[in-house]
């Protein structure tokens, strides 16, 4: 057992680059503190990144000029992720087998969502493997947990109960407002990685996707499970069928969710059974996220928005502001999955990883939590708040980046129940509900444009501005759809659109409340 720790193109879009390196590569410091302790013959567990990366950002852009369709944004960006992987990892993977025959090396598994090879090894080959001109960097492949809710407790008989009006956290976020205009999610493909989902409860019986006709005989579509091999989602604890909950549930359950036409896929790969969970699952989850149906030529069933409510701190040993994540989330995001992170429950402590990044405006989207239940939205005391330091250059930046609803927010539960939990976790996918209407509102807006439209839609609390408590404020779910609709009226004012390709939603806003 190894040792872990508690090419497509379209007409008119720019060729996409590779960003590489002609040195060799180096160990993680990270790593090197482990390496430095470790026996010998002890086997070590491991990310190795490649030198040769694919630069998927001039792409990016260009893509939004020409407002490209999601399938578009997979199949480009996907092919070229696979294309670069199958380009360059042979002769990697051929010594790994070599090594693998002599029990130097334990195990190995080639990906592609980032060009990296997970390996689990001995230390003097990973030192070796540093060395050569193709590997950019080692990582330990730490492990990775759940964000435990603070508070859980039985259903209270709430405002839904027996199938009647919307939770009080979907009244906060203004959905059933959205719904009204005729925007509820419908047509927006949707997912998170938790613990599981209970499918056959009342309030999402009717939401997953692998009940499509489009998924017929191929539930693993629409269900990842590499711990059980279920093909049917099940939930062998409670937390992720109460944040699919939030997200997507409905009629003819409780009204429990902020997008109750969208449909939802899952990976079930966040603290199952007694299996310790890795930065590796996640990876393999997303890669899976990226192409469900191992089609390239298909971009269908990929989801355009996932919540994550699992992160890593420092007290699990995990180092501030580290890269391992980044480049497989960006891959992700370029490719058309909005990407979201619950910032943790450690309130002053500072934000988990990798929610601490803040290299752009926009990366990582940290979702702290208010009292959904108070008009005043008060922060929650225990959400994870900033400044964070992992800016450019080791910058000071804010975090979260936005709140939602996550102070005894009633959802799904299995068994057809529901459930009171507390935590950035509960807030967390109602920002991902909020997200699957804007799509729907605006299919041709790219992930950035649609955190743009989040960040400026959201109702501003605290100190005037971004702030360290709220971020840039609440999501107000209406606001965003409506900018999400006057973005796809071909009369939205041009000067709205800045020479970066950014847009003022804000002011788009604006111009709409004077045409009313």
């Amino acid at each position: 057992m190894a040792r872990t720790l508690s090419a497509c193109c379209v007409g008119g879009i720019a060729a996409l680059g590779v960003a590489g390196a002609v040195s060799a590569g180096e160990i993680d410091p990270a790593l090197g503190d482990i390496l430095r302790t470790a026996a010998g013959d002890e086997v070590i567990s491991t990310i190795v990144y490649l030198a040769d990366q694919a630069d998927l950002e001039l792409a990016r852009r260009d893509l939004e000029v020409v407002g490209a369709t999601p399938d578009v944004w997979n199949t480009t960006m996907v092919g070229q992720l696979y294309g670069i992987a199958q380009a360059t990892q042979g002769d990697l993977v051929a010594t790994l087998t070599d090594l693998r025959d002599q029990g130097r090396v334990e195990r190995f598994d080639p990906y592609w969502v980032a060009n990296m090879v997970r390996v689990d090894a001995v230390p003097a080959e990973l030192q070796a493997l540093a060395k050569r001109p193709d590997v950019q960097r080692v990582y330990f492949n730490f492990a990775i947990e759940l964000i435990e809710p603070v508070s859980s407790a039985a259903d209270d008989g709430g405002a839904a109960d027996g199938g009647g009006g919307p939770e009080d956290g979907v009244l906060a976020v203004r959905a059933p407002e959205a719904w009204a205009l005729g925007i509820d999610g419908t047509g927006v493909l949707v997912a998170t990685l938790d613990t599981g989902v209970d499918g056959s409860h009342s309030s999402l019986q009717d939401r997953w996707a692998g009940s499509l006709p489009a998924y017929a005989g191929h539930p693993e579509w629409a269900f990842f499970d590499p711990v059980t091999g279920w093909t049917f989602p099940q939930d062998d604890a409670t937390h992720g069928t109460h944040t699919m909950g939030s997200v997507c549930g409905g009629l003819p359950g409780d009204q429990v969710g902020v997008a109750p036409g969208a449909k939802y896929i899952h990976a079930a790969v966040i603290d199952r059974v007694d299996v310790e969970t890795t930065v590796a699952d996640a990876i393999s989850a997303f890669q899976w996220m990226l192409n469900p149906d191992s089609n390239f030529l298909t971009g269908w069933d990929m989801p355009l928005i996932c919540s994550n409510s699992w992160g890593v701190a420092t007290f699990h040993g995990y180092p501030e502001c580290d890269e391992l994540f980044w480049q497989f989330l960006d891959n992700c995001e370029n490719s058309g999955i909005m990407i979201l992170f619950a910032g943790g429950n450690e309130g002053f402590s500072g934000v988990r990883r990798p929610a601490d990044r803040a290299t752009t405006d926009f990366r990582t989207f940290a979702v702290g939590a208010v009292n959904g239940n108070n008009p005043a939205w008060p922060i929650a005391g225990f959400s994870s708040r900033g400044p964070t330091f992992c800016g450019p250059g080791g910058a000071q930046a804010t975090k979260p980046e936005i709140v939602g609803p996550g102070v005894d927010v009633r959802s799904a539960a299995p068994g057809g129940g529901y459930s009171l939990k507390s935590g950035t976790s509960m807030s967390t996918p109602h920002l991902n509900g909020v997200a699957a209407l804007v799509r729907q509102a605006c299919p041709a807006l790219s992930v950035q444009q649609v955190k743009q439209i989040l960040h400026d839609t959201a109702v501003d609390l605290g100190a005037v501005g971004d702030d360290d408590d709220y971020g840039w404020g609440m999501v107000d779910a209406f606001e965003a759809v409506n900018a999400a609709l006057a973005f796809c009226n071909p009369s939205f004012p041009p000067e709205d659109v800045n020479e970066d390709g950014s847009v003022n939603f804000a002011d788009i806003l604006a111009v709409v409340g004077a045409w009313g």
